[in-house]
């Protein structure tokens, strides 16, 4: 246990193990070591390698919505891809059922036409809330 452990109450939910674009992890994937190529079988990366701790009482939606807007945010403007699709990918995740279908498109023209690692790398919350927190989607 580092950094004093889990506040009272809560429990260990799941983690960004690379900063914001690293992807996000359920607490059952906690072991797997933080280096490079070791999370890319996960679809993440170990990016910032700042980790991101949730607890029980966060969601992984609303995390990977808060990361995409970050991402609008920093967007540079220069590519299509990124630029419309952060912004897109936002609107559609801050519905309460997400369009699957959609934002893998989205996801999908992000990572292949995007200049710069920002855009292709934005996508990667979105599609581990998909594939590590189903539950949260049906809600």
């Amino acid at each position: 246990m580092f950094c004093g452990g889990m506040l009272p109450g809560h429990e260990f939910y799941g983690y960004f193990p690379g900063g914001a674009s690293g992807g996000i992890l359920p607490a059952s994937m906690g072991d797997i070591p933080l280096d490079f190529d070791t999370l890319n079988p996960y679809g993440c990366f170990i990016g910032s390698a700042a980790v991101i701790i949730l607890s029980n009482q966060d969601s992984a939606k609303a995390m990977a919505l808060n990361a995409m807007r970050f991402f609008e945010e920093e967007s540079c403007g220069q590519c299509t891809p990124c630029r419309v699709g952060t912004g897109k990918a936002a609107k559609l995740m801050e519905k309460d059922r997400w369009d699957k279908l959609l934002l893998d498109d989205i996801a999908k023209v992000m990572t292949d036409a995007s200049i710069c690692g920002l855009g292709q790398a934005a996508p990667n919350p979105l599609q581990c809330v998909f594939k590590y927190f189903p539950q949260e989607l049906e809600k």
